[in-house]
């Protein structure tokens, strides 16, 4: 059975919630767990009645900084699967090799979720789960921004299919939690929901023959500034995720593309110089 998010996965609804107040944690507090193979794990506060804090890892380039930062939002599946793994490790490693630092975060561990929420994306529930990701993400920004050693003029949002989705509703001009001071964002395989609005610069890049978030969908956000789309001809879903070899899940089809993906780094790349300046 084919799993879709809806159409508009009731994005609208989500703004007229109070704005979120994320509660301190006393540094002697024990972090939460935290998969990935991640040890240095920080603590990120979060209003869920289902758990006090997610997990995050902040990986530094050598110095004393400030460095600029990314956010790392993984997929739905969360960080623990080998082929997630190793995209982190190509991520963290060349934004390192950039003088960037990356905080990857888990939503998912924490809260008992170690296989993630996928099978939970569904039109009843994908607008709760899009919104607690939200929600994890401004906590996120909101422990990074704290940082002496980050730069907080120039921290991205680097998210993929769920964490691409939960970071563009982070950063909703309609979102009354958005408080966030951020650069832009980098967002794998997104599903742009009807009235998206982000508030800074985005980069969309998405595969052409992706049957779980279509492409079309961001192809037709039209009278948005630096909202840009980059469609990859004949790539699906993950088309940067390094399986070993095609893979069907959920009803979707995944295939990884080295070209593409080189391709994709390039571009992200470009958009963080740009918005550096």
């Amino acid at each position: 059975m084919t799993r879709k998010f809806s159409a508009s996965v009731a994005v609208a609804a989500l703004w007229t919630t109070a704005i979120v107040v994320f509660p301190s944690m006393s540094s002697g507090q024990t972090p939460p767990p935290m998969g990935g193979g991640y040890t240095d794990v920080i603590p990120i506060p979060v209003n869920d009645p289902a758990t006090k804090a997610i997990a995050g890892a902040l990986i530094k380039p050598v110095g004393a900084g400030p460095f600029p930062a990314v956010l790392y939002v993984s997929g739905c599946g969360g960080i623990n699967y080998p082929a997630d793994r190793a995209q982190q490790k190509a991520a963290i490693d060349h934004l390192l090799s950039k003088g960037v630092a990356t905080l990857v975060i888990d939503p998912f561990t924490p809260r008992n979720e170690p296989q993630g929420v996928c099978a939970n994306l569904d039109e009843k529930h994908a607008a709760e789960y899009f919104k607690r990701g939200g929600n994890d993400v401004l906590a996120a920004l909101n422990v990074l921004g704290a940082m002496p050693e980050i730069d907080t003029k120039h921290i991205f949002l680097q998210g993929y299919s769920y964490g691409a989705i939960s970071s563009l509703v982070a950063i909703e001009r309609k979102n009354a939690a958005n408080h966030a001071k951020i650069a832009g964002v980098v967002a794998y395989y997104p599903y742009c929901y009807d009235g998206v609005d982000p508030s800074v610069p985005v980069l969309v890049m998405i595969g052409e023959k992706d049957d779980w978030t279509p492409a079309a969908k961001c192809q037709a956000v039209t009278g948005k500034t630096d909202f840009d789309v980059v469609v990859y001809p004949g790539d699906t879903h993950a088309f940067t995720t390094p399986f070993e070899k095609p893979l069907d899940y959920l009803g979707h089809h995944f295939v990884y593309d080295e070209k593409s993906t080189q391709d994709a780094q390039q571009r992200a790349d470009a958009f963080m110089a740009a918005h550096m300046k």
